[in-house]
């Protein structure tokens, strides 16, 4: 963590910075504090006078409020200006309170200070400047058996305060001379259906109060994998689902700020998210007009040694906060250039290209060109037929052309605009396509023989294939949370089975979800967890007949959809009994040329870990190379397919398109034991998925 300095504070005008003032070195009982510039890689500990003694209860924009232990002072101090704003004496115990915030922080002589109670009571405790004493004031819930939770927003002269009930809040008006409960329930909107854990922030921008979720794969300290934003209607008192937060640019942590980029120069539809995580203090930058996740490792914050483990990154991070000046500049990236298609039935054009010159190419045999299709890749096959009148009418089909997994990922929900990139070629193309086009949130759940399954909203499920254009509606479900779900072959087969699976890691029995071909509805089935076993969040592998399911540990369960049955084998035992129930990495299992495989993928830049199952002895076999092959691993699924080209060869793909601005792949090279390029700063795509495209119509 480094040596503290004793220097003078730093200049906090020109950039936003990340502080921690309630430090103290274990060995000198030194009290210490922490300022990290993120954006410039700048990592300062220091100790002051000036705030010796001090203990930082909030930062708000840049407004500290500081209280002293021994004197009950509490005061709210400028990091900039280094004004000083006195308020009564806080002699309520600081047991009894949670956060705090002020109604309206960038006009504090206006602005009221309140504290959200702890220990589920119904009371808040406010003041505003020149007030003698702080006004301890109890909430009638109205007949509701509800109590607050600690968690409080402020914005616009209100207050936002969560509740128990339903994860509504309470609206407190403090704009008048009285303060008064202007609202009681106000519930959250519904969560993304794929995940479970999430975190949720309040951030107002220019006059507007927004909800940020940020979904996590397992656990909070996986990392973000999604991402939804609500804008609170204040007319109605309800929240609505925007895609994007305009020119504002949100920083969140355990305090959120939120910025308009037009004044402050910061990048637009952007949020910065702090979190605690296996590997340290991440920085996420979330785009929101890209729809990307990148993150790297605040200066200093790094898990270095057994020391700072996840337990401690996780109490470190309620310390520390965003201190946001107005001055700074941030300079926007560029946007990426992208080339833009179209499908049209069986036919894909580029938009806005112009025909070369036929001659010479027009020269050049038919027959000749079509020795090359099979070498072509999908999206060159049209880009040939689209260079000569003569090369259009090749008769030699699209199936013919060299076909592998690509990355797809949704650009704009509302317009049906998707992207697929091609980790080989390292190129990106956007594709038009109102068949995917939805006002509600759309989900990419898992993708077989070139067909897509994927939810809308939190009921309808679809399987498409968008290459032939191909939609099948399957029956509505009761929810979308589930850890896995797979088909046995592609939709429209008369023998086709869609199967998922939903369990709690500390629940004790578990509910698997199928549906037949010609089913009305989806069948359930509870079952009791006799065996112990706890599945990972992946989706199942159809093999043999039955669905596999991996389990954290290694093993294996196995769901027989002609009996209806569910058995946890014997064997393979475990690859590793130690690992925790919530898990601590993402964990898959796939089938290839006839052998099950077992990957393991940690949630940080350590080494990815394969295992074969020998089916003879049923024990797992550890895997060292991919010599014929290569792999693909999203956020939930595993495929392998064999190398078109030895270069590609013993490559694990990650689902990224980019590093910085560059669109590049990543993987894990299984000879150097290394990620190309460097893990941190990877730009992942929202929500995406490996799919193999297929031109098969069924």
């Amino acid at each position: 963590m480094g040596q503290p300095e004793n220097v003078s504070l730093p200049d906090l005008h020109s950039k936003p910075w990340i502080i921690n003032l309630n430090e103290t070195e274990e060995e000198t009982e030194v009290e210490t504090h922490t300022f990290i510039s993120p954006f410039e890689g700048i990592y300062l500990k220091t100790t002051s006078p000036i705030l010796e003694g001090k203990q930082c209860l909030r930062c708000m924009v840049d407004w500290l409020l500081l209280f002293d232990e021994q004197t009950k002072e509490c005061y709210l101090s400028n990091i900039i200006s280094h004004s000083k704003v006195c308020l009564p004496p806080l002699l309520e115990p600081l047991d009894n309170l949670s956060r705090c915030a002020l109604s309206s922080p960038t006009t504090l002589p206006d602005s009221t200070i309140m504290f959200a109670c702890s220990n589920f009571d119904t009371f808040i405790l406010y003041c505003r400047p020149g007030d003698e004493e702080w006004t301890k004031c109890y909430v009638d819930f109205q007949g509701i058996d509800d109590c607050f939770l600690g968690t409080i927003f402020g914005g616009d002269g209100r207050m936002y305060v969560d509740t128990n009930w339903k994860n509504s809040c309470v609206v407190i008006n403090t704009s008048s001379s009285s303060v008064y409960v202007e609202k009681i329930g106000i519930a959250e909107p519904k969560t993304c259906p794929l995940h479970k854990p999430y975190s949720s922030f309040w951030v107002e921008s220019n006059g507007d109060v927004f909800l940020v979720r940020l979904y996590c794969h397992s656990y909070h300290s996986s990392g973000v994998v999604d991402v939804d934003v609500h804008r609170m209607n204040t007319s109605e008192y309800v929240w609505e689902r925007v895609e994007d937060i305009g020119d504002a640019t949100f920083f969140l942590g355990s305090n959120s700020v939120g910025l308009s980029s037009t004044v402050a120069g910061t990048q637009p539809n952007c949020i910065y998210f702090l979190l605690s995580c296996c590997d340290g203090i991440r920085l996420y930058i979330i785009q929101l007009d890209a729809r990307t996740i990148s993150f790297t490792l605040l200066p200093g914050c790094a898990n270095t040694s057994e020391s700072t483990n996840a337990a401690y990154w996780s109490d470190y991070w309620y310390g520390l906060y965003w201190a946001i000046p107005q001055s700074f500049k941030l300079q926007p990236s560029n946007s990426l250039d992208v080339v833009r298609i179209k499908f049209n039935r069986n036919l894909l054009s580029e938009e806005g290209t112009e025909q070369a010159n036929e001659a010479p190419w027009s020269n050049i045999p038919i027959e000749l060109l079509e020795l090359l299709v099979p070498k072509l890749s999908f999206i060159d096959y049209f880009h040939v037929q689209a260079v000569c009148k003569e090369w259009s009418l090749m008769t030699k089909s699209i199936q013919y052309t060299e076909t592998y997994p690509m990355l797809m990922s949704f650009c704009s929900q509302s317009t049906g605009a998707y992207k697929l990139f091609d980790p080989l070629n390292e190129k990106e193309y956007t594709i038009k396509d109102n068949l995917l086009c939805s006002v509600n949130r759309q989900t990419l759940r898992f993708s077989k023989h070139g067909w897509i399954l994927l939810t809308i909203g939190h009921r309808c499920i679809f399987a498409v294939n968008p290459f032939t254009r191909e939609v099948f509606r399957l029956p509505r479900m009761r929810q979308h949370l589930f850890n896995g779900i797979s088909f046995s072959s592609f939709p429209k087969s008369p023998d086709s089975i869609v199967f998922a699976i939903c369990k709690n890691p500390w629940n004790n029995s578990f509910e698997v979800i199928l549906w037949r071909a010609g089913d009305k509805h989806w069948t359930k089935k509870h079952f009791s967890c006799d065996v112990p076993f706890c599945v990972t969040y992946s989706n199942p592998v159809f093999f043999d007949n039955e669905f596999y399911c991996l389990g954290i540990h290694g093993n294996l369960g196995v769901f027989n959809p002609g009996d209806m049955t569910w058995r946890v084998l014997e064997k393979p035992e475990p690859i590793r009994a130690d690992a925790p129930i919530i898990g601590d990495r993402y964990c898959y299992l796939l089938e290839f040329r006839g052998d099950l495989i077992a990957v393991c993928r940690p949630y940080d830049d350590k080494p990815i870990e394969m295992f074969k199952l020998d089916q003879s002895r049923m024990a797992w076999i550890k895997l060292e190379r991919l010599d014929d092959a290569f792999m693909f691993l999203d956020n939930w699924s595993a495929a392998m397919t064999s190398s078109p080209e030895h270069g590609h060869c013993n490559r694990i793909y990650l689902p990224v398109s980019g590093y910085g601005d560059c669109k590049v792949s990543a993987f894990y090279d299984l000879e150097t034991r290394k990620y190309q390029p460097a893990f941190y700063g990877l730009v992942e795509p929202i929500n995406s998925i490996w799919m193999e495209p297929s031109f098969s119509l069924h």
